[in-house]
């Protein structure tokens, strides 16, 4: 249960009341037993591992209505491990951000979720959990979801429409080098049982004058007996690209019950990033020219219990194939049941 704090509203000197505030705490932790055959290495491994649906975490968040409609608000949220209590680097590595919202939309400023993160995982199976099928197959997901620096933007609803743009800079910009940016977009319908969204980000590192590419299309429809799912994603850097997609299903079995199963693909040219989170650069892997594309093959299957409005328990299996030209195909997969609360 969230826990909040009320802060209790003052009289000024000259009568007229102060508005009222609230603070919240806030929390998720996330527990895996793991069965893990590396792909790359044909290693398996056997862990207990944090964050295995959704990131351990824990947040301070808050909102103070200064009247005319506008409301004054923040978010301060640490990722950690469960496994070993670890968080590193930042204290609030996920968001911290402060910003004011009313019938003009939501303006932030600080450390914010980007635009295209906002609706990356919005039509992914499995909850986009390390059971995912596309886990281990796409690149997509090698983006960077909350840029430092940055100014957030979120537009009203409009009959189901919204949109929101968001821009992070690296501040680091010399007489001779210039800085990185990171600049991030999505507009998305969700109405009834349909939802459509279409997110794109570019990624300049500081003195580069390419920027990496990133598009996303989901769309997901309830039929009621079940949740269908799709998703397509790019990624660029120059010519070289790799395309993504992933289909799947959210089926519903009743009494808290929720199986979750598809497939994932991505082909291309791209082999992977290696990521810099101070906007220096990412390295992009590209195979040699005319030796053909990567493709990259994912399936799963994984099925949640809600054993309360709180605590959920999961586990399920995903498989993952990589086929490089020239090489032999490596082959990789995962056996995992875990637990999540919500606090």
């Amino acid at each position: 249960m969230k826990k909040s704090i009320l802060l209790v509203s003052a009289t000024l000197a000259t009568g007229a009341a102060m508005a009222q505030s609230s603070v919240t705490l806030y929390g998720l932790a996330d527990m895996y037993l793991a069965s893990k055959k590396d792909a790359a290495t044909g290693l398996r491994q056997s862990s207990v591992d944090s964050s295995g649906t959704y990131e351990s975490r824990f947040g301070f968040k808050g909102s103070e209505d200064i009247g005319g409609g506008y409301k004054v608000n923040f978010q301060l949220e640490s990722g950690f491990a469960m496994d070993n209590g670890g968080a590193g680097g930042v204290s609030f590595t996920r968001q911290s951000w402060v910003g004011v919202s009313g019938g003009f939309g939501d303006l932030r400023f600080g450390k914010a979720w980007s635009a295209f993160d906002d609706i990356s995982g919005a039509a992914l199976v499995a909850k986009n959990s390390t059971l995912a099928p596309n886990q281990g197959a796409w690149l997509t997901t090698s983006y960077k979801d909350a840029p430092n620096n940055g100014i957030y933007y979120a537009t009203p609803d409009f009959g189901g429409f919204s949109g929101v743009v968001s821009y992070g800079m690296a501040e680091n910009k010399t007489a001779t080098v210039g800085s990185g940016s990171i600049t991030s977009m999505h507009v998305k319908y969700a109405s009834g049982p349909l939802f459509a969204g279409a997110a794109y980000q570019t990624e300049k590192a500081t003195g580069s004058s390419t920027a990496i590419k990133f598009t996303r299309l989901n769309t997901s429809y309830d039929l009621g007996v079940a949740k269908l799912l799709a998703s397509y994603g790019k990624v660029s850097f120059g010519s070289p690209s790799t395309n993504e997609w992933s289909l799947g299903a959210d089926v519903p079995l009743g009494d808290g019950w929720l199986l979750s199963g598809g497939f994932a693909q991505s082909k291309g040219q791209i082999t992977g990033f290696s990521s810099d989170t101070n906007y220096t650069g990412k390295l992009v892997n590209t195979v040699a020219a005319g030796a053909g594309d990567v493709k990259r093959t994912g399936m799963s299957l994984a099925a949640f219990y809600s054993l309360s409005k709180r605590t959920t328990v999961y586990g399920g299996y995903r498989t993952n194939t990589i086929k490089t030209p020239g090489a032999a195909d490596q082959k990789g997969n995962v056996l995992a049941l875990g637990m999540y609360h919500l606090f």
